[in-house]
């Protein structure tokens, strides 16, 4: 027979009949890999030999883990990893062959990103040559591959004192890669040796630190995807991270304090503390992004699953099948996305946990009308910052609601298809309470590795302290902001869009938005489990060289239906009667029944209203006012005679018990209520004053003979009422 298996050791002996059978799978759709269904091996003198034994209870090794075995049927050829599940003399060897992928899922559930070998770089003149270098990155005087440097804030410790029974909180920031402006207008990072205000054993302390303390660079995601396959001896050929104008620059953030410190860069220290796969599950979420394995060429190529559904069919594989394909129908389901939201701060706008569990659901409180107008709208959204904000509407005063960091949940009556991360959202602080500008609160304390904070001093130390989340950040071209400037959206520190050589950048790590995650690279994929998505079985004749040369993330032809592949399964060795079991998926959006359209902007997106009106306070003081002193005031005017003069009355000693914190228990008028001049009576309030009336009476003449005049006041009547304070519909 032509079918062969060998590893290091040897080749395999096979029985006659002996065949095994190789499911291919998508890893769109699946998460363990291509491999072998389990098959048993005779317990052959030389199959016992070439595993070392393994069956007997007194041998001394285990069974090799993963070992390396080649699969070969004439021109198929195959690089796999042999997998042992049971070995004794009467049942045979058991075991299954992971191929492509599913080698690589194995390993990487266990393997952290930061116990990789990286490169360390060891510029000229210690780490002086390194802050020189970050200086001209941060400035984009040159451009790396693999680093950015911007500033972010680390830590937010308070320290309160007590005055006179008076608390008052002392804030104090701690960040890294803290920059100054200089003369020339450009910035530098602060890396001299100084001393700075800690709060150590939550007191404040002058500590002095080293050159370079506090400076980190961040590593760029298509910089750590490269590294990754290269690691594992593959080549990196399709890397959107790499070539798209806004996704070359993410980045993963840091806390480490002393990365620099001893003048070289471990690029080990710049990475998360998470496995590969966590840190490819998190591209997986975010963005869609899925990774195909060639282990023949030793080649891997990263695509977005936007882009793949997108396409248009590579093969027309409709004369290649020998039966007529089965179709089975899978329900409808939609797509819930969510990330982590640990990092909080001591106020609202520092709290990346949303108050609510979708955006929906936040909004449903507000009748889904919210303002474009941030200067006078009562539920507004700051660009920058990522915050949904009330204001009161007597004060002006906004308050901070929400962060933007809903998970994708549209809460339709079909079941989840559920995706998460484990990377952290990121908020961003304002220049409260320092004067530092616009960053990201990447707010999880300092990391040391090698100093230590000791008493008033930093000392060398070998140390390692707190954790270093996943955690992505855009690093914005110099160009286009006032100062070196990360952030999770694209938007500037003023909310302007972020553009550079005339293209704007359009994509914001939220899932929600008009630029959120899901809009950008999930809805396609969305709206196909939701109508479409069912799995189409038919079996395909399909030679060596064309299952060897499967292409996943292409779409094929059968039968005039574009149709995306899930698995390809056949036996070795190839018989030319026996046809490949090919699953593949639909991606044309069907209507359900009685309907005549889809309607996927009222199935997808978040509606709101823009706000047209607002309630206003109204009263009638004013007229209960005049209707009270009217006989008074009558009686005054009458009392003035010639040449006095009345000027009118004032009021004098108001006292009111309408305070300014009255909240409106409404959020904003329908156009309805504006419509038909809907009013709301909010509270009786007592109002109290004494009235007194001015007069211009002559006092004397002045030397050519004129009159001097002079303003008396004269009353004093106190006078105390009580009014309605209500609210009207008014336009905005």
């Amino acid at each position: 027979m032509s079918l062969k298996i060998k590893n290091q050791l040897g080749i395999f002996d096979l029985q006659n009949d002996f065949s095994i059978e190789i499911e291919d799978t998508s890893p769109i759709y699946n998460e363990r890999g291509s491999q072998s269904v389990p098959a048993t091996l005779p317990a052959s003198r030389n199959n016992l030999s070439l595993i070392t034994h393994v069956h007997r209870p007194d041998s001394t090794y285990s069974p090799a883990p993963d070992a390396r075995v080649t699969v070969s049927d004439g021109v198929y050829n195959r690089i796999g990893k042999m997998n042992i599940t049971q070995a004794s003399k009467s049942g045979g060897i058991v075991s299954n062959i992971g191929f492509d992928e599913s080698e690589l899922y194995s390993e990487w559930n266990a393997v952290s990103l930061r116990s990789l070998s990286a490169p360390v770089i060891r510029p000229e003149g210690g780490t002086a040559g390194v802050i020189n270098l970050l200086n001209s990155i941060m400035n984009e005087t040159i451009v790396d591959d693999a680093l950015s440097v911007f500033p972010i804030c680390v830590a937010m410790p308070s320290h309160t004192t007590t005055v006179n029974g008076t608390e008052t909180t002392t804030y104090y920031p701690e960040y890294i890669n803290k920059i100054t402006k200089l003369e020339n207008g450009t910035y530098s990072l602060q890396g001299t040796a100084r001393q700075e205000t800690f709060l150590i054993n939550n007191e404040p302390v002058l500590t002095s630190v080293p050159e370079g303390y506090a400076i980190s660079p961040f590593l760029k995601v298509s910089w750590i995807l490269n590294f990754i396959f290269v690691q594992y001896g593959y080549t990196v050929l399709e890397n959107p991270f790499s070539t798209h104008r806004q996704l070359s620059r993410l980045v993963v953030l840091n806390n480490m304090a002393d990365s620099i410190v001893k003048g070289f860069i471990d690029y080990s220290d710049l990475l998360p503390d998470c496995t590969i796969n966590e840190f490819l599950q998190a591209l997986y979420c975010r963005f869609g992004m899925v990774y195909f394995v060639d282990g023949k060429n030793k080649t891997v190529n990263l695509k977005f699953i936007k882009d793949i559904i997108s396409t248009p069919a590579s093969l027309n594989w409709s004369l290649l099948k020998s039966a007529r394909p089965v179709i089975n129908y899978a329900a409808a389901q939609q797509l819930k996305l969510s990330a982590s939201t640990n990092i909080s701060g001591p106020y609202t706008n520092l709290v990346a946990t949303p108050t609510a569990d979708s955006l929906d659901k936040f909004l449903k409180p507000f009748g889904h009308v919210l303002s474009s107008n941030t200067a006078k709208g009562y539920l507004t959204y700051s660009l920058w910052d990522g915050f949904y904000y009330v204001r009161n509407n007597l004060t002006g005063v906004r308050e901070a609601r929400s962060s933007d960091f809903f998970p994708w949940d549209k809460g339709a009556n079909i079941s989840y298809m559920e995706i998460s991360s484990i990377d952290e959202c990121l908020p961003m602080k304002g220049s409260y309470p320092d004067d530092q500008p616009v960053c990201p609160a990447y707010l999880l304390g300092k990391v040391h590795k090698y100093t230590n904070i000791s008493s008033a001093s930093v000392e060398l130390a070998e140390e390692q302290s707190t954790q270093t989340p996943l955690c992505f950040c855009f690093s914005m071209p110099r160009a286009s902001t006032p100062y070196p400037y990360g952030s999770p959206r694209c938007y500037a520190p003023g909310g302007e869009a972020i553009a550079i050589n005339g293209h704007t950048f359009d994509i914001s790590m939220t899932f929600t938005g008009d630029n959120g995650l899901f809009s950008r690279f999930w809805k396609g994929f969305d709206a196909i489990l939701r109508h479409s998505n069912h799995t189409v079985e038919v079996p395909v004749h399909l030679n060596p060289i064309q299952l060897l040369n499967i292409d996943f993330s292409q779409t094929i032809n059968i039968d005039g239906q574009r149709l995306l592949l899930d698995t390809v399964r056949y036996t070795l060795p190839k018989l030319l009667s026996r046809p490949a079991t090919v699953r593949l998926r639909t991606l044309r959006l069907l209507i359900p029944v009685g309907e005549t359209d889809l309607d996927l902007d009222a199935e997808q997106g978040i509606q709101t209203i823009e706000q047209l009106y607002k309630w206003a306070f109204h009263n009638n003081r004013e007229n209960i006012v005049e209707l009270k002193i009217r006989a008074q005031v009558e009686e005054w005017k009458k009392a003035i005679t010639p040449p006095a003069q009345w000027l009118g009355v004032l009021r004098k000693n108001e006292v009111s018990d309408q305070v300014s914190d009255i909240e409106i228990p409404f959020t904003v008028p329908t156009q309805e209520d504006y419509e038909a001049g809907k009013e709301f009576f909010i509270k009786e309030i007592n109002y109290s004053f004494d009235l007194y009336y001015k007069v211009r009476v002559p006092n004397g003449q002045t030397s050519q003979g004129d009159i001097i005049w002079k303003d008396k006041e004269y009353g004093g009547v106190h006078y105390a009422i009580t009014y309605g304070l209500s609210v009207k519909a008014e336009l905005l």
